[in-house]
């Protein structure tokens, strides 16, 4: 059969998300900082510097919010770990706005058959793991043997399912893999996009991966090696001389600064050189003289989960309820402080993503509904406690405002903020009834078949404890088909199941702030799309 380079293959994408610009930056309306010259739309950027002017050298200094709980990037399942394995590990290639980019990649391509149930993908030469070892298709093979492993237990392994049955990997040769498919499927590329080797000479044998000791010792692919770490202090990579593409700094440390107000302090004293802000933080930094604010599309999805290992949350009833009570609008004005950082959310996919559908029914702002849903319901004195991380002040004000607005259902609201380490923890007990509902975000990109991982039975996600047999065999049968008629009409009758069920209420679709200091350049070029950091692209231009 004719095979075909995927550069291609995902055209009705392009054509999806060409009014879109899904994986470019959106400016912020008028701004202090815009005004002062010191925000900027990363898609407003020019292109870029030429390599050969730039001194390699310097140390940024990035803070995070907590310590990470494991960078092995199959088993990366928060923020800041995965914020530290993209310094490590380099991906297969990327998908932005429907295409595939090779650059950073450690695939040279990957190649389909007519149906798409058999990808042959072959690596880039001359690769090498930060031990000095070189990555081969070995590696390819047991990172996806792996993957599939029900032992491993890995949170990803859904990406590695198609039509319940697991992928098959075949090493040709040295750099090349075939990847067989048990049955076609379109958004295979989406979720093996997601995916990072990992590899084998290190954990081959290893009974447990996700918690070996090996973990803590990372050797990875991308453009930077590990160094050192300190729990509560820092995490320090540096430059990796053998990566294929240029890296110009000499290493990155990333500070573990959990108080916002002194993670700001330390911005704008130069102690700390960048960091993601949220929208409450925006006003004070914005007025930093030594500071740029780079804005862009987060593909973040603020949510509200309901819990219905809670008998009265599997009430449909009292879960559309809820959501008459609130004013969507008005929720996300208050927890984001203004319209310019976030626009509400009716999908729980992004706009940006594939047949994302915007003519959802909208359970939105009729306190009156709200209480006749709970009277009929039998539930009309319900006391629920919500759960959030107490140091995220948008969590704080989402938390307050339902808060407020259910008690004029009459609805107890009980807050329950608890620190990110315990927070994050907690999420994953499945069968915990410590929580009724539960504030959290997700950022899962532009292939829908991925959003499963929030609203599918078995998925990592499932935050909301949805049990559906329906909703389950529609995300299996997205994820086998390749007509793109048939692809759009699922994925609509997944949202429209979703959203008229209530098993998630979305709450805002919210743009992005990394506050950088002046002296690193770059960001424009390191932020390539909402869920992936290119770190090789930062550079100093004052040697420190």
């Amino acid at each position: 059969m004719k095979k075909k380079i995927l550069t291609i293959l995902f055209a009705a994408a392009m054509l999806t998300t060409a009014c879109s610009n899904s994986s470019q930056t959106k400016p912020v309306d008028g701004s202090a900082a815009a005004a002062a010259g010191n925000e900027v739309s990363i898609e407003s950027k020019s292109a870029g510097t030429d390599p050969s002017a730039i001194t390699k050298g310097g140390n940024i200094i990035i803070s995070e919010t907590a310590d990470p709980q494991n960078v092995n990037p199959l088993f990366v399942v928060d923020q800041t770990s995965f914020d530290m394995q993209q310094a490590l590990y380099s991906p297969f290639f990327e998908i932005v706005g429907g295409k595939i980019y090779y650059g950073n990649g450690i695939s040279e391509h990957v190649v389909s058959n007519d149906d798409s149930s058999e990808f042959t993908l072959t690596l880039k030469k001359d690769l090498k793991w930060h031990d000095g070892q070189p990555i081969t298709a070995d590696d390819v093979v047991f990172t996806l043997q792996v993957l599939v492993d029900p032992d491993q237990k890995v949170p990803y392994s859904s990406y590695g399912m198609i039509d319940g049955k697991p992928i098959e990997a075949e090493k040709v040769d040295d750099l090349t893999v075939k990847i067989k498919l048990p049955a076609s499927s379109a958004g295979f590329l989406g979720g093996l996009s997601q995916i990072y080797c990992i590899p084998k000479h290190i954990y081959d044998g290893v009974k447990d991966i996700g918690s070996s000791d090996l973990n803590n010792r990372p050797v990875g692919s991308g453009p930077f090696k590990f160094t050192e770490y300190k729990s509560g202090q820092y995490f320090k990579v540096e430059r990796f001389d053998d990566w294929f593409n240029p890296v110009y700094l000499d290493s990155i440390t990333f500070k573990i600064v959990k108080d916002a107000n002194s993670a700001n302090a330390a911005l704008a004293s130069g102690d700390i050189n960048a960091r993601l802000i949220s929208p409450e933080e925006y006003e004070t930094v914005s007025g930093y003289k030594n500071v740029t604010i780079y804005s862009y599309n987060s593909g973040r999805v603020n949510a509200l989960f309901m819990n219905q290992n809670n008998a009265a949350l599997q009430d449909v009833r009292v879960r559309q309820a809820i959501s008459y009570a609130l004013n969507k609008e008005e929720l996300t004005q208050f927890a984001f402080t203004s319209s310019k950082f976030a626009t509400p959310a009716y999908s729980i996919l992004t706009p940006d993503t594939l047949y994302y559908k915007d003519d959802l029914t909208k359970y939105d702002n009729d306190q009156a509904k709200a209480k006749q849903l709970l009277q009929e319901s039998g539930h009309s004195n319900l006391s629920l406690n919500i759960m959030y991380i107490s140091t995220n002040k948008t969590m704080e004000n989402e938390a307050l405002y339902i808060q407020s607005k259910l008690a004029e259902a009459g609805v107890t609201i009980n807050l329950k903020p608890m620190d990110e380490s315990t927070f994050k923890n907690k999420i994953q007990e499945t069968d915990s009834t410590d929580f009724d509902l539960v504030l959290h975000y997700y950022t899962l990109g532009e292939e829908p078949s991925l959003y499963s991982d929030i609203a599918s039975s078995d998925s990592r996600s499932n935050y909301s404890r949805i049990k559906d047999s329906g909703l389950d065999d529609l995300w299996q049968k997205g994820n086998t088909v390749s007509d793109e008629t048939e692809r759009t009409k699922i994925y609509g009758d997944i949202q429209t199941l979703i959203n008229d069920n209530m098993y998630i209420y979305p709450i805002a679709y919210s743009n992005g702030f990394y506050a950088v200091d002046n002296a690193f350049k770059g960001f424009d070029k390191a932020i390539l799309k909402t869920i992936y950091y290119d770190y090789s692209q930062i550079y100093t231009t004052s040697g420190q």
